[in-house]
């Protein structure tokens, strides 16, 4: 007797080592292009949180060789505002420089950390604590046209340490307000509410010295706003603050043809400044 030999097919979802057919490719990448769409700006912020940290870290490093150079001189503070001069024989600012179209102003390190320059040399001898991280500007220096990134982004506040002798344009003190020389003479004018260092705009920043219009009515320089519109800025009682700009007139770049922002740029009622105003000085 013959016996018909009978043959089962097993059908299986796919057979081994096959590949992935079109369509479950095209599902793997849409979920991969929505994991990312997702990812991204959180990486993007969590980038943009650890830039401002180490701004914050930076003036807090600031801050205290601010503080131990007036404790190792009698209470004096720090002598602030700006020189033309390209050579210096003996320090004589906290760290050194002149104006608008200047490159060494801020692109010599010597300026922040050499002995015959900066006040600040002797403590503070790193040059990217004088550097936002978020500041990616940089400057044609040399004769070949050689691109230089720029060392400094704080400046100090005008009115504090600025003796007549180192005013220079654009920096002006006016008549009637308090241009404190030592460390009592802050604390006796509330020192949480005055700012030492303020992060400035790299289009902006110029000399050691950060302007301020007391009409609060012109920008002489203006806040950085690189941290998501938000600037650093250090007060004399040694606090940090991450301060957010409210006005959009305070959020200025470069206009194709500029090297750096001007000077003295009108800004009637501008909240911003008027808060910077307000954390500079006090009448006398």
């Amino acid at each position: 007797m013959n016996a018909t030999r009978l043959t089962a097919t097993k059908t299986t979802p796919r057979a081994r080592g096959a590949g992935f057919t079109l369509v479950e490719l095209l599902i793997v990448v849409s979920i991969i292009a929505i994991l990312a769409g997702l990812l991204l700006p959180a990486l993007a912020r969590a980038k943009q949180e650890a830039l401002r940290v180490q701004c914050v870290n930076n003036q807090k490093e600031l801050i205290a060789t601010w503080a131990l150079y007036s404790a190792d001189n009698r209470e004096a503070l720090a002598l602030n505002g700006g020189d033309q001069s390209t050579t210096s024989s003996s320090a004589h600012l906290w760290v050194y420089g002149g104006n608008h179209g200047d490159p060494p102003t801020l692109t010599n390190s010597q300026y922040l950390v050499g002995a015959t320059y900066a006040l600040f040399a002797a403590t503070q001898p790193s040059v990217p604590v004088y550097k936002c991280p978020a500041d990616l500007s940089v400057w044609t220096a040399g004769e070949r046209g050689k691109k230089v990134p720029e060392l400094r982004s704080y400046s100090m506040n005008s009115y504090i340490a600025t003796p007549p002798a180192n005013l220079m344009e654009p920096l002006s003190l006016e008549p009637g307000y308090r241009v404190y020389m030592k460390t009592s003479q802050l604390a006796s004018d509330s020192a949480a509410n005055r700012f030492v260092f303020m992060d400035v705009n790299p289009a902006s920043i110029c000399t050691p010295g950060f302007g301020v219009d007391m009409t609060m009515r012109v920008f002489i320089h203006y806040p950085s706003a690189l941290h998501n519109r938000r600037g650093v800025v250090t007060f004399a009682d040694s606090h940090v603050e991450t301060h957010k700009w409210q006005d959009a007139r305070t959020i200025i770049s470069l206009s194709g043809t500029e090297q750096f922002i001007p000077h003295n740029i009108p800004s009637p009622n501008n909240p911003d400044l008027v808060w910077i105003g307000q954390r500079t000085t006090s009448r006398n």
